[in-house]
C-alpha cells in the first residue's frame, strides 16, 4: 500500500482511521528535517502528506515524485510552496473554521490576562487591574476565528471596531480603518492571514498611532508584526503591552529579549492545540485522503 507521510505530530485518531484503510505510515522522526528522512522512508511511495507548521520547501516537494493530495492541519498556507503544488496538480486541502473556537477563547483569555496584568502580578507587585466590560476592540481581519472571537466578547458590551480588506456582514460594530483602530482600541486583535499584503501591517507607524494604554494581541501569524518596532514600543512604554501566541524574529531584537520583557505574555502557537480541535484536525485530514483515493471531491480544497 502507498504511504502517508506524517510531517508534524498529530493526534492518532487519524492515523488509526488511515492505518484500517491499510495504508502504510511515516511519522517523520522529531529533529529530523523532511530531507534527512529520505534514509528511513522510500520518497517514491509517498502518496499523501499530512502537515502542520513545518516548512515545507519546492525542493522537498519535487523529492515526493508520486505525490497525490497534502492535507494541511490548520488553516495557514505560508509554510508551503503553493505555486510548485498548483503546477504539479496536487490536491491541497485544509481545514479552515475547526480551530475557530479554540483560537478565539485564546483570545478571549489574552485580552482578560492582559487587562488584569497578569504578567506583571508578581510576588510583591499586585497592580490594579481593568474591566474587558466598554472596552474598544479593534480586530484586524473579520474570518471565522474573529468572528467567533466577536460572539465571545458580545456580553462584555464592548465597542468593536472591523478592518477587513473588503466589506463584511458584522455581527455587531462597524467595519472602519487602519488609522481608527489605532487609534481608538483599547485592543488590537489580528486574524488576518500572512501574505505579501498584509506583512509587517503593523510596524512602527502604528505603534505611534496607538496608546500608550493599549493592548496588541497576536493569535494569527508572526510575520504580521515588525518584532523590532513592537520591542521598541513594549521596551519605551508606548503601549501598554502585547500577548503573543507567534512571534518572528527581528533583525536586532530576539525571542530572549522579548522574553525580558514584564509587559508581555508569550505562548508557543498553541491557539488550535485543543484536544477536540486536535482529534478533529486528525479526522479531516484522514478523511481528505479518503475522499481522494476514492475520487470524491475535497471537503475543503484551498485552489
Amino acid at each position: 500500500m502507498p504511504i502517508i507521510y506524517i510531517v508534524d505530530p498529530m493526534n492518532d485518531i487519524g492515523i488509526e482511521v488511515l492505518k484500517k484503510q491499510g495504508y502504510h505510515i511515516f511519522i517523520r522522526p522529531a529533529g529530523m528535517s523532511i530531507a534527512a528522512t529520505q534514509k528511513l522512508v522510500d520518497f517514491s511511495k509517498v502518496y499523501a502528506l499530512i502537515i502542520r507548521a513545518t516548512k515545507l520547501t519546492t525542493a522537498n516537494l519535487t523529492a515526493f515524485t508520486n505525490l497525490k493530495i497534502i492535507a494541511r492541519h490548520g488553516v495557514g498556507v505560508d509554510n508551503l510552496p503553493l505555486a510548485a503544488i498548483k503546477e504539479a496538480n496536487i490536491r491541497l486541502t485544509y481545514t479552515p473554521g475547526l480551530n475557530a473556537s479554540s483560537v478565539a477563547e485564546l483570545t478571549l483569555t489574552f485580552c482578560l490576562s492582559l487587562l488584569k496584568q497578569f504578567p506583571v502580578n508578581q510576588l510583591g507587585a499586585f497592580p490594579d487591574g481593568e474591566l474587558l466590560q466598554n472596552k474598544t476592540i479593534g480586530l484586524l481581519g473579520y474570518g471565522k476565528i474573529a468572528q467567533r472571537f466577536s460572539e465571545l466578547l458580545k456580553p462584555f458590551n464592548v465597542n468593536l471596531l472591523v478592518y477587513n480588506h473588503r466589506p463584511k456582514d458584522l455581527l455587531y460594530g462597524k467595519q472602519t480603518t487602519l488609522s481608527e483602530i489605532a487609534a481608538a482600541a483599547d485592543i488590537v486583535s489580528l486574524h488576518i492571514p500572512a501574505t505579501t499584503e498584509t506583512r509587517e501591517i503593523i510596524s512602527e507607524d502604528f505603534f505611534h498611532k496607538m496608546k500608550s494604554t493599549a493592548y496588541l494581541i497576536n493569535t494569527a501569524r508572526g510575520a504580521l508584526v515588525n518584532s523590532d518596532s513592537l520591542y521598541l514600543a513594549l521596551r519605551d512604554g508606548q503601549i501598554a503591552g502585547a500577548a503573543l501566541d507567534v512571534l518572528d524574529a527581528g533583525s536586532t531584537y530576539s525571542l530572549t529579549d522579548f522574553q525580558k520583557l514584564s509587559n508581555i505574555i508569550l505562548t508557543p502557537h498553541i491557539g488550535a492545540s485543543s484536544i477536540e480541535v486536535l482529534k478533529e484536525s486528525s479526522l479531516r485530514c484522514a478523511d481528505e485522503i479518503l475522499r481522494y483515493a476514492a475520487g470524491k471531491e475535497a471537503i475543503k480544497s484551498y485552489f
